[in-house]
């Protein structure tokens, strides 16, 4: 703690300085700039969702993207910072934001390649894929391609999670042949491609 190791009447005059300032409207002030749930989910959601639009190489999404993101790093850098101040009451808020404790290998490992993808479906017939999680994955990019899919050029992104179960797979043309294929995440690092799977057309 910063003020451990000062003289009593020091801390007697740093505390008065505090005490002046924190009335209950700034109290209050300080506590609105906390993003309460519902606002972090709203923040995160609109960054998710801009994600996939950015890839798609039009100016105006990938501009709004990064302004999702700048907003989201913003409340997630309050909500870390409070976590970590606070811990000195309470450590397991900052464990459970995972602050304290990271397991250090899946961060610092190499991205690994999934085996496992796989294509199922839903009592409608709609096409769902899945894949076992990734270590240290923040995310994954699917593609797809209805063409010859040992060209590269042919392949688009077609979506970006965070999840790694029952991804439904939308926006694809059925009247063709669907190839996929994913790869994980982490920052600016991606990993090597997946197996590669074939939706068949309807």
């Amino acid at each position: 703690m910063p003020h451990n190791n000062i003289p009593h009447p020091e801390m007697v005059a740093k505390s008065e300085e505090v005490r002046q300032v924190m009335t209950p409207e700034w109290y209050s002030r300080l506590i609105s700039l906390i993003p309460d749930p519902s606002r972090y989910d709203q923040l995160h959601n609109r960054f998710e969702g801009s994600v996939t639009e950015s890839f798609k190489g039009d100016p105006q999404k990938v501009k709004e993207c990064e302004e999702a993101r700048r907003e989201l790093n913003v409340a997630l850098s309050v909500i870390m910072g409070v976590s970590k101040a606070v811990s000195i009451l309470d450590p397991t808020v900052n464990e459970k934001l995972g602050s304290t404790h990271q397991k250090s290998s899946p961060a610092g490992a190499p991205l690994a390649a999934a085996k496992d993808l796989r294509i199922f479906y839903d009592k409608n017939g709609q096409p769902y894929c899945s894949f076992t999680k990734l270590p240290g994955s923040k995310g994954h990019e699917i593609w797809f391609c209805t063409g010859e899919p040992g060209v590269e050029a042919n392949w688009s992104l077609l979506m970006w999670s965070t999840t790694c179960q029952k991804m439904y797979l939308r926006r694809l043309n059925r009247t063709l042949t669907n190839y996929l294929k994913l790869r994980g995440q982490r920052g600016n690092e991606v990993g090597p491609w997946s197996n590669m799977v074939i939706l068949p057309p309807v």
